[in-house]
């Protein structure tokens, strides 16, 4: 599966020059995880609740240090997720006055993926860099979508093999030679029990692996039992 089929296509940009009452409100309005910032036709960024908050307690602490005072100051953002009424006209002024490319560092690395890549490499990408949107871009670096945090656990879900068909979870260690797959396969065939999806997992141990198994619904206690008698230890 490629970040292509499950990217969303109908996005939203913003430029540097937008202000950040403008960029929360979409974020607002939306539910969006953050707003691709496009100059020139390029992704230069990304903006997010985050970013701003951090942008705006720095602001705060740089204020406070110069009026010589220590004032603990809330977050700009809707009602539900304070629980202090907030100094409105500082925070009008700081989102009003302060722009997108102000959070933009001329020397950040900008992380895209492309869309051509395979999912598992956009999930790898979110982790090293700590993010949970990534633009996508084609061969010319040209945007064409976006992809959420929540895009990829969907896939993982289908992946695991739960919603709402259900199923039986088996999980059981797996020594690390080669065949031992299609001997778990061939018992479950055997035995008349369907097998769903197969997710590998790394043990601790380099000699085994832990392999997960989605049977039918109904049939996991019978495929425990079968491997059981087969030398395989379920956990």
């Amino acid at each position: 599966m490629f970040v292509k089929n499950r990217m969303t296509r109908k996005i939203i940009t913003v430029s540097p020059e937008v202000s950040l009452y403008e960029v929360l409100k979409i974020l607002e309005d939306h539910n969006f995880d953050g707003i691709p910032v496009v100059d020139g036709g390029k992704v230069v960024g990304v903006v997010d609740e985050k970013t701003i908050m951090r942008e705006f307690c720095a602001c705060c602490a740089q204020q406070n240090q110069e009026a010589g005072i220590d004032i603990d100051m809330p977050i700009p953002f809707a009602s539900t997720k304070v629980t202090i009424e907030p100094d409105k006209r500082r925070i009008a002024h700081f989102l009003h006055r302060r722009t997108v490319s102000e959070l933009l560092h001329p020397n950040q690395e900008v992380v895209v993926i492309n869309a051509d890549e395979p999912i598992e490499q956009a999930s790898y990408t979110m982790f090293r860099h700590e993010v949970d949107l990534l633009p996508v871009v084609d061969d010319d670096n040209q945007l064409v979508g976006i992809l959420t945090k929540g895009d990829v656990l969907r896939v993982f879900d289908e992946i695991l093999g739960y919603g709402p068909k259900g199923g039986d979870r088996v999980m059981f260690a797996v020594p690390d030679v080669l065949g031992r797959l299609a001997d778990v396969t061939n018992l479950m065939q055997k035995n008349g029990i369907k097998i769903e999806t197969v997710v590998f997992s790394q043990s601790r141990f380099a000699s085994t692996n832990l392999l997960i198994l989605k049977v039918e619904k109904g049939k996991g206690p019978e495929a425990e039992q079968i491997l059981e008698r087969n030398g395989f230890k379920i956990l």
